[in-house]
């Protein structure tokens, strides 16, 4: 089991938790990692012997305390990744997360403090995502689902929540739904939720499943 397993089948429990609730199903799992839920099933009891995760069999999996330090360690190494990355690179924001997996797997203690240094020590990632400070703790950010709002709402994007997705961001680059991005929602679909927006005279129908991954402040 190398250390870079285990911190593959940690970063993806947080995530799935983040989209689809806790306790994460280990079918959700074995979709992501693309292996097969047997693998998986042996994976979870390996990391439940080790205290990284709480494993139940056919109940799920959650992050332990030890699990989630663990966590926020990778998340703050990814996160300055990205942030390096899209601004000294000018990798588009769509692409850096593959690329920073690969970094954040070999990335020491003090090249990661002296890469947040550099940085300027950067609260943000380039999908509006807080970065963890050198103690762990993650900066306090508040936002609202789009998906939750009424029309003729002004708002501003604050964070895009599945950064996995390089075909959403993508397509949201492309339509230029990306953090900063100041829209007014004109309607909201009763029948499927869909939703029209105005992004500074342009109108765009966002369906209701890429709402979900939308994160905005109202605007007053």
């Amino acid at each position: 089991m190398s250390r870079q397993t285990v911190e593959e089948y940690l970063e993806t429990i947080k995530t799935l938790d983040e989209m689809e609730g806790s306790p994460v199903r280990t079918s959700s799992l074995a979709r992501v990692l693309t292996v097969s839920s047997a693998s998986v099933s042996e994976m979870l009891q390996r990391l439940s012997e080790k205290g990284l995760v709480q494993y139940t069999p056919y109940g799920g999996v959650s992050l332990t305390k030890k699990g989630m330090q663990k966590v926020l360690k990778l998340t703050r190494r990814h996160r300055l990744w990205e942030v390096f990355l899209n601004k000294h690179l000018n990798i588009g924001w769509e692409e850096v997360y593959n690329e920073a997996c690969i970094l954040e797997h070999n990335t020491s203690d003090l090249v990661t403090d002296k890469l947040a240094n550099f940085l300027g020590n950067p609260t943000l990632c380039p999908h509006g995502s807080p970065i963890p400070d050198r103690k762990l703790s993650l900066p306090k950010t508040s936002g609202i689902k789009i998906a939750s709002l009424e029309s003729r709402t002004n708002v501003e994007i604050t964070s895009i929540t599945n950064e996995i997705n390089s075909k959403l961001l993508q397509y949201l680059n492309k339509i230029g739904m990306v953090p900063g991005t100041r829209i007014e929602i004109v309607e909201k679909a009763s029948y499927d939720g869909t939703i029209t927006v105005n992004a500074g005279g342009s109108i765009k129908a966002i369906s209701a499943e890429v709402a979900s991954f939308i994160v905005v402040k109202k605007l007053v």
